[in-house]
């Protein structure tokens, strides 16, 4: 989670790149060399003309690139947390890595409040929440019509595209072949180590520095998905690591601390004939054993078919509509949406409105500046009117929280990164949810009821307009740079629950819908706290590929099947890619500031016009004028 725009995203940087927030949503990264070292090692890896068919510009872990893009407005509250958000533990990574730096800019008070005209996009036809059966007879090309509701509820067969190689079956031929690393190329920095629990008694090692790599010519039969298995260790924590085909990032992978253990990048397109694999060091530290390539698998029908009601069974009349739209519309759609403080009036979604001639279906909005700690220092929000607002305009609202830390428990009241306006991270308070949970800080129990209060009034306010929320608190847990990830599962998993019985019992708050953030199996607080799994993912720059490993990885957290959500983005992925492989998001969030916009223009920094306007066009996606009535 990473990288905001403003001014103060330099000073920043510093701070929480001394801290080590990294770029992924499981670690912190203590070592020194920046972004641009990551981007270094990726143009060193594509520049080997020798060896490479492609580019790569794209070399930070996943959520590198956010670290600094969340501390601005809403958008930009989670500077450090916009790192890939995949769940390693946040020191593993201070000992190995030179991840991107942490930059945090300071939220933003002010609003956008401009009178830009409501949506005039026609819905369509017949529009009930039933309307959202995929077609059956387009290919995945054939982007320009969206389904009405009179379509059927079968996928179509066999989808190519020029981007995306065909598959037929779920699986189209039966193959597998291991590499030994040692058989590779290598950078001169690396060696190959012998003795151990490797294959064959070698590994190669230990990806020390921004340059190093292990690459491996492969052949393959067929044009195809295939999955690639890595073998793995890490020295001295588990860690984290990227993997590109022929220039192009294709995943990042986990090696498990001091011993040798199989990763699994899935569903990776690949032509029939040669091709390159090139481990590229992202916190290195790793010893590698092999690679093997498979045949992989799109993902299964059965994955979409969710049968569970809303956890709160006195959830609201128009809460339970919109739960049932995401379960109608989970595996035929995805649902377009923006994080935007601004709402409708946003630069974002103006922006987007400009470039593909509609917005966003779902509204991303943060309760951070109605958190007592901060509008105790004149911070102010307007989210719950532009919530309303755009719920009255026939859109979808999620709200996430960064949840600032008690001022008492704060370690400075300065106006900076490392003060109150930061107060959402560890490094900038001495707040022990561990001790307040066990009941070992009664003022500090006393502080977080008071703000659960606060925030129970403003979703009660939302509630009586009518308006249900896609509710998402205590994000990216695991990662550790937000204070209630700081001490542990343990003491997360007795605050979510904690939060959602005093939301929902004590407060009455029957208009939320619960999304699990924590990314993390083993911080999953279970399945009666939880109605929706969500990912956050930052890839690196114009990275298109649907994540499908994090999607195979969330959608079994729980015992039940649950509706799963790439709840915060850089980049957008490609929807014939995802269509292709039958990997299909609920919703995609794709957060604010440089992400999206260079002012109030569209940037391309992360996602290039022409794939948002692919997504946006697809007859796969539903955008604000194409979604029907929900209630």
């Amino acid at each position: 989670m990473k990288k905001r725009i403003i001014s103060l995203i330099l000073c920043a940087a510093v701070i929480i790149s001394a801290c080590g927030c990294s770029a992924d949503n499981s670690t912190m990264s203590a070592d020194s060399s920046s972004s641009a070292s990551a981007v270094s090692s990726a143009e060193t890896a594509s520049q080997d003309t020798s060896l490479d068919s492609g580019s790569s510009s794209d070399t930070s872990s996943d959520a590198s690139d956010k670290t600094s893009s969340d501390g601005q407005n809403s958008s930009s509250a989670d500077s450090s947390d916009k790192q890939d958000s995949s769940s390693a533990d946040s020191s593993d990574k201070q000992n190995s890595s030179s991840n991107t730096s942490s930059e945090t800019s300071k939220p933003s008070t002010s609003k956008q409040e401009s009178s830009s005209s409501a949506v005039t996009a026609s819905k369509p036809a017949n529009s009930t929440v039933t309307a959202t059966s995929k077609p059956t007879s387009a290919t995945v090309a054939d982007t320009t019509k969206k389904p009405t509701a009179t379509t059927t509820s079968k996928k179509p067969a066999a989808t190519t595209t020029t981007t995306t190689v065909k598959q037929t079956d779920d699986k189209p031929l039966s193959f597998s072949e291991t590499y030994e690393a040692e058989n590779g190329k290598l950078s001169n920095d690396m060696s190959v180590i012998s003795g151990g629990n490797a294959s064959g008694g070698k590994s190669v090692g230990k990806f020390e520095n921004d340059r190093s790599y292990c690459q491996i010519s492969i052949t393959v039969p067929a044009d195809a998905v295939y999955d690639i298995v890595i073998r793995s260790m890490g020295i001295g924590g588990s860690k984290e690591n990227d993997i590109y085909t022929d220039g192009k990032k294709v995943g990042t992978f986990t090696s498990e601390n001091n011993k040798f253990s199989d990763y699994t990048v899935s569903a990776v397109s690949l032509t029939k004939g040669d091709h390159n694999i090139r481990i590229i060091k992202s916190w290195g530290w790793i010893e590698l054993d092999k690679i093997t390539v498979k045949t992989g698998a799109k993902i299964s029908d059965s994955t979409y078919n969710v049968t569970s009601s809303l956890v709160n069974r006195n959830a609201t009349a128009n809460t339970k509509k919109l739960y049932s739209f995401l379960k109608e519309s989970y595996g035929k759609y995805v649902i377009t949406g923006q994080q935007c403080d601004g709402g409708i009036n946003g630069n974002e979604f103006k922006a987007i409105k400009n470039l593909t001639g509609d917005y966003p279906a779902l509204l991303g909005l943060d309760m951070m500046d109605y958190t007592p700690s901060r509008t105790a220092f004149g911070a102010s929000s307007s989210a719950v009117e532009k919530a309303i607002e755009f719920a009255n305009k026939g859109g979808i609202v999620t709200l996430c929280w960064h949840w600032n830390a008690p001022t008492e428990y704060l370690n400075s009241t300065a106006n900076s990164s490392d003060g109150w306006w930061g107060g959402f991270y560890t490094q900038s308070s001495k707040f022990d949810i561990a001790k307040v949970m066990n009941g070992q800080d009664a003022k500090g129990k006393k502080l977080l009821d008071r703000d659960i209060k606060e925030i129970a009034k403003q979703l009660k306010r939302l509630e009586k307009a009518g308006v249900p929320v896609i509710w998402r608190p205590l994000h990216e847990a695991s990662g550790g740079w937000f204070w209630w990830g700081a001490k542990g599962s343990d003491a997360y998993k007795k605050l979510w629950k904690y939060l959602y019985n005093e939301l929902t019992n004590t407060y009455g708050c029957n208009n939320l819908i619960w999304v699990y953030n924590g990314q993390s199996a083993d911080w999953y607080p279970g399945d009666e706290y939880v109605d929706i799994v969500g990912e956050d993912i930052y890839p690196g720059n114009h990275v298109y590929d649907p994540q499908v490993s994090r999607f195979k990885q969330a959608i079994n957290y729980g015992s039940k099947t649950k509706i799963t959500a790439l709840t915060e983005n850089g980049c957008i992925f490609d929807i014939d890619s995802a269509v292709s492989i039958n990997a299909l998001w609920s919703w995609f969030m794709t957060w604010g500031g440089e992400f999206t916009v260079n002012g109030s223009n569209y940037s391309e920094k992360y996602t290039e016009k022409s794939i948002i306007k692919k997504m946006y066009a697809s007859k796969y996606s539903l955008t604000l004028g194409s979604l029907p009535k929900i209630y």
